[in-house]
């Protein structure tokens, strides 16, 4: 709560959707400083951590059109060619024209890439239930229907 009034939210006065977006937004804060903290080792952002993993899950047949990245992932698309340049600096990922149709950018993830992501994960997804730790199961269960029937309602057009 202090959090909150330190933004000038007053708890408790009636105002819960200042309280809620507030709450959220800060929530959002927390949750990106302690991501980014665990991959900032790694040489990973959240953004490139991401475009990775859908990469390696949603590509069919070993390979994903850069963007249908773009669906799966709130990244703006020059944003995403910035991080897709730096993946492939690295050498995580491999970039080249679909055969047939040049306009269409095919993004494969590498062999370095993919061990990258196999070494973050177990601790990546610890701490994730390590930071919902503050909620007991059905909480977490309720949240997560209240969270996901929101956004749902939020992107009906």
């Amino acid at each position: 709560m202090k959090a909150l009034e330190a933004l000038g939210i007053e708890p408790g006065k009636g105002k819960y959707h200042e309280e809620v977006i507030y709450s959220l937004a800060l929530i959002y804060s927390c949750l990106d400083d302690a991501l980014s903290a665990y991959l900032d080792p790694h040489r990973l952002s959240l953004g490139k951590f991401n475009i990775l993993m859908v990469i390696k899950h949603r590509g069919r047949q070993e390979w994903i059109p850069q963007v249908e990245i773009s669906k799966h992932l709130i990244v703006t698309p020059s944003n995403m060619t910035k991080l897709l340049d730096k993946l492939e600096k690295a050498q995580l990922v491999t970039r080249s024209a679909l055969a047939g149709d040049r306009r269409v950018n095919i993004i494969r993830i590498t062999r370095k890439g993919s061990e990258l992501l196999d070494k973050v994960w177990p601790g990546y997804t610890k701490l994730l239930k390590d930071l919902m730790e503050g909620l007991k199961l059905p909480q977490q269960k309720e949240l997560a229907q209240l969270l996901t029937a929101w956004i749902d309602r939020l992107k009906r057009p």
